[in-house]
Order: C-alpha cells, then structure tokens, then sequence
C-alpha cells in the first residue's frame, strides 16, 4: 500500500486521489529545501518542528528530546515480533477499559468489539510515538491508536525533517 500510495493517480476524481489529498506535497515534505541545507540548533530545530505541527494540524502531539541510537536489522525484528503480541494486549485494553474514548474518537460498538479481539477497526492503526531507535519502548504509554489515513505520513514528515537535514547526524 505504502508504494501506489505515493504513485500520482491519472484522475483527480479517482478514489485514491481523494484518500490522499490532505498529505503534504512533495515540495512541501523536502527537508532539505525546508531547512535550506543547514543544520539547525537543538532550540531552532524545537521551533521548526513545532511551526510543522501547527502546519500540519496535528492535535495533542508534544516534542520530547530523546538520543538516536540506530538500531540493526536483527535488533529490529526482535522488536518486530515483540510489538506483534504487545500490540494485540494493548488493542485489548482499548477495548475493554477506554470505550468512551475510543467512541469519542469516533469508533462504533463493532469497531470496539474488533479492539477486543485484538484487531485494528478499518483505517485504524496502532502508533508507536517515540521510535525504538530513540529510546521508545514497548509499553502502552508509548503506544496509540490512530488513523491509517494521513496521521502517520505527517508524524514521520517531523522525524524525516530531522533525519533529512543532518540534525541526528
């Protein structure tokens, strides 16, 4: 899905064109362009950052300082698959102890029972908010549940800035 989903659809009125219509244009997502090739300090990278959350819409998202450590592929399949069965306990959890917040977000009762079952309602997914590579860990507090449709794209945009621009370097 990842792949077609930046492919430029030949119709303005196809379905997936609609679907994806709010992401930032490439332009607009080119670190480097943004930044103007320059490496930004701690502070002025912090004020970037927070001008693209406004930018971008996204609500209730904070920064938080954290060290990058990369991490090895074998490294990240073990996270993988440990992510795999907390992901089903903590969709669970959702289920079972967060239903008004979950019909708040605009979850339905089937939507809740899929939770319960462990599965992601349809454009649902579960978020990992600080990367394993900075820090992130495997307990709930570092897990949400979002929307599949452009939520991730525009939370990644903000790592890629970074990553993009040589800040982590």
């Amino acid at each position: 899905m990842w792949e077609w989903s930046k492919t430029n659809p030949s119709t303005k009125k196809s379905s997936l064109y609609r679907v994806y219509n709010d992401l930032p244009s490439k332009k607009q997502t080119n670190p480097k362009e943004s930044l103007d090739n320059k490496i930004l300090s701690p502070s002025d990278m912090q004020d970037f950052l927070q001008k693209k959350i406004t930018e971008l819409n996204l609500k209730n998202i904070s920064l938080k300082e954290c060290t990058y450590h990369p991490y090895t592929w074998s490294n990240m399949l073990k996270y993988f698959d440990n992510y795999q069965q907390i992901r089903n306990k903590f969709l669970k959890f959702l289920g079972y102890s967060c239903q008004k917040e979950c019909l708040d977000i605009g979850l339905n009762a089937d939507d809740i029972e899929l939770l319960k079952e462990g599965i992601s309602p349809e454009n649902y997914n579960t978020h990992i908010k600080i990367p394993f590579d900075f820090g992130g860990s495997l307990e709930f507090e570092n897990l949400c549940l979002i929307k599949t449709r452009s939520s991730p794209y525009k939370i990644h945009y903000l790592i890629e800035h970074q990553i993009g621009s040589c800040f982590l370097q």
